[in-house]
């Protein structure tokens, strides 16, 4: 093996680890949702009752992600993804032995803490080791995608073969595994915890790191409003348009939503090659003009048209997201890009509420979806706007340069 072949394996490997890393993370803390609708029989407890039990674990995978990704710029990407696939994979196990409620809780928080390291570390140790940050941050993102898709089969296929609990137990262990595996691909040179990107560009300067921060913050802040507002509404507002009735167009109407997502994750893909080719800020900047336009028109669209505008709706969200990861990682100094991706992933967690109460108030007073299409389409407008005033993006540096800082 040549000498750039060996430099380049580790750095494979780590996004490897990182695209599995979303796979998993998914899978996990998706099977709850499904498997409830068993413990429900074996318990003969209530779905509220149930449901409820998930409250305070999904909230732990945002609060907990500024922490993880401060632990991460210190003790290193690779050691937190260590810790993320034990922890999660014991918790999963745990829940799978739990004999009650409390028990089943107190699991179910542990797998919601160790969760909320993946998303600041994950997307911090692909950009560290990526060439095309876009197009690695694209395929990460569309990893993710898929292990939604999983979850739910996964926890379907697991429960009819052997109960519940091997739908906890079978994926943890698969975690569990993945995190004993990595300690021996690190000694063994496979993985090498990296200081530095592999492509490095300038520091930010001082006032640029601030102005970008800024915008930035409200950036994420408006996007994530308008995602969760969105996604929130969409199966209310597919079902008031096309002609679905009782049960049978319930399963059709989740069909066509399946079908909405699994269209718009190609747009992480579009994402990252328009970062990689182009500009991550202009890919930002104007993904949401798009989507004002489109939001607007929702205002207006009827029957199978609002199938067409939503998956492209889904799809420039889509091409939004690795346009943010990148225009963080470029902004952001690296020696604290965990912690700032970990803020990112708070904000979100914190702004889902902000859209949810906004379609409750709205659909509550208007009785219809236009006032929420109309004040999402002004949101987009402004995130492009601001977004277009970020400052521009450093080139990467060449190999002299790199010698000399």
């Amino acid at each position: 093996m040549d000498a750039a072949a060996h430099e380049r394996r580790p750095a494979r490997t780590a996004l490897a680890v990182a695209a599995v890393g979303h796979f998993v993370l998914h899978v996990l803390i998706g099977l709850y949702v499904v498997l409830v609708l068993a413990l429900e029989q074996d318990w003969s407890r209530s779905y509220a009752e149930l449901i409820a039990l998930w409250t305070i674990p999904s909230l732990l995978i945002g609060l907990g992600a500024p922490l993880a990704g401060w632990l991460s710029d210190r003790w290193g990407e690779l050691t937190l993804m260590t810790i993320f696939f034990l922890g999660c994979g014991g918790a999963a196990i745990l829940a799978g032995l739990a004999d009650g409620p409390a028990s089943l809780t107190l699991a179910l928080m542990v797998l919601g803490l160790f969760a909320s390291i993946y998303h600041p570390v994950g997307s911090s140790l692909a950009i560290r080791n990526a060439v095309n940050q876009g197009k690695v941050m694209g395929w990460v993102g569309v990893c993710g995608s898929l292990g939604v898709a999983a979850a739910s089969p996964v926890a379907g296929a697991m429960t009819a073969w052997s109960g519940w609990r091997s739908a906890f137990i079978l994926p943890g262990a698969v975690a569990l595994l993945l995190g004993l595996a990595l300690p021996f691909l690190r000694r063994a040179g496979w993985l090498v915890e990296r200081s530095h990107d592999l492509v490095e560009r300038p520091a930010p300067t001082g006032a640029t790191l601030r102005r970008a921060a800024i915008t930035l913050c409200v950036t994420m802040l408006l996007f994530s409003v308008i995602y969760a507002a969105f996604t929130t509404a969409l199966p209310k507002w597919l079902e008031g348009t096309l002609p679905v009735a009782g049960r049978a167009g319930i399963l059709d109407l989740t069909l066509v939503i399946g079908a909405i997502y699994l269209v718009g994750s190609l747009g992480q893909i579009v994402g990252g090659w328009l970062v990689d080719h182009g500009s991550a800020k202009w890919a930002y900047s104007i993904s949401f003009f798009l989507k004002a336009l489109l939001l607007a028109g929702a205002v207006f669209a009827e029957r199978w048209e609002t199938v067409a505008l939503a998956a492209a709706v889904a799809f420039l969200f889509d091409i939004g997201s690795p346009s943010e990861s990148v225009l963080l990682a470029r902004y952001a100094p690296q020696r604290r890009r965990g912690l700032i991706y970990g803020i990112r992933h708070g904000i979100g967690i914190l702004a889902t509420p902000i859209g949810v109460q906004a379609v409750a108030l709205l659909y509550g007073w208007q009785g219809g979806f236009s006032a929420l299409f109309w004040g999402l389409a002004g949101c987009a407008l402004a995130v492009g706007i601001l977004a277009a005033l970020l400052p521009g993006e450093a080139r990467p540096m060449r190999a002299g340069e790199r010698a000399a800082a």
